[in-house]
């Protein structure tokens, strides 16, 4: 099934005690901790389920409705959101969705874009790739990695070109590519990707909207799906593949 996951990574500058506080902060509406989800119910693709991680200074919040809009379109503004999460330096939105294809991310330097890039596939199966800003250090060697076809694969397709770096010791499918790039880009502006790591982090989990009956009694309201597809009730939740 592969990595769905989806967010914006920055640092904390400064300590946050109410974390409830801040989420409804950045999300402008009321956000309410959770226990750990135990259902496929919960999942980032919902608009109303966040996951937040956490490594040290480095904050991973995962809300697809958070990071889409700023990864889909290179003229959507983010001064709200830089100021809601404490004014960082950097901080960057990322989408890495095996299932569908669509590996992006946007990087933000003191709440201005530099570098948007987005490669998504369309109905036909074909891979598009959008992208402005001058790219990072971290993408160089892979702009500059030579490539090969793949045997029997159709001439001039993204996905027979398979990239490489030094004598094929690393070998990425050019349908990959993005989402390869995205995993160096946070190890090298963050320090870590979360879905690639060995650390462990903190996990806080939140539900957005009005708190659902305090109490526990009676039926809950389903999560709000986003533009993602519904989520098959009988697969594991997402956040077990991470």
């Amino acid at each position: 099934m592969g990595i769905a996951q989806a967010g914006i990574a920055f640092r904390i500058s400064e300590s946050v005690t109410d974390m409830a506080s801040f989420m409804a902060g950045v999300f402008g509406e009321p956000a309410t901790e959770v226990p750990l989800p135990v259902s496929v119910r919960f999942d980032i693709r919902n608009h109303s389920d966040v996951m937040v991680q956490i490594f040290g200074e480095v904050c991973f919040i995962s809300n697809d409705d958070l990071a889409w809009p700023l990864i889909r379109s290179d003229s959507r503004d983010a001064s709200r959101l830089h100021a809601a999460l404490g004014a960082p330096d950097r901080m960057m939105a990322f989408c890495h969705y095996d299932a569908n294809g669509n590996h992006g991310y946007a990087i933000f330097e003191h709440g201005r874009r530099v570098r948007t890039r987005l490669q998504s596939s369309g109905e036909s199966g074909a891979h598009r790739l959008l992208q402005s800003g001058t790219p990072q250090l971290f993408e160089q060697r892979w702009l500059g990695a030579r490539h090969y076809m793949e045997a029997e694969a159709a001439a001039g397709a993204d996905d027979a070109r398979m990239f490489f770096l030094g004598e094929r010791e690393v070998v990425v499918p050019g349908r990959d590519l993005t989402g390869r790039m995205l995993q160096d880009g946070l190890d090298a502006l963050f320090g870590v990707c979360p879905w690639e790591t060995l650390l462990t982090p903190t996990y806080r989990f939140f539900r957005l909207g009005p708190e659902r009956d305090a109490g526990g009694a009676g039926p809950t309201e389903a999560p709000a799906v986003s533009r993602a597809r519904a989520i098959a009730a009988n697969k594991r939740p997402w956040w077990q593949f991470l």
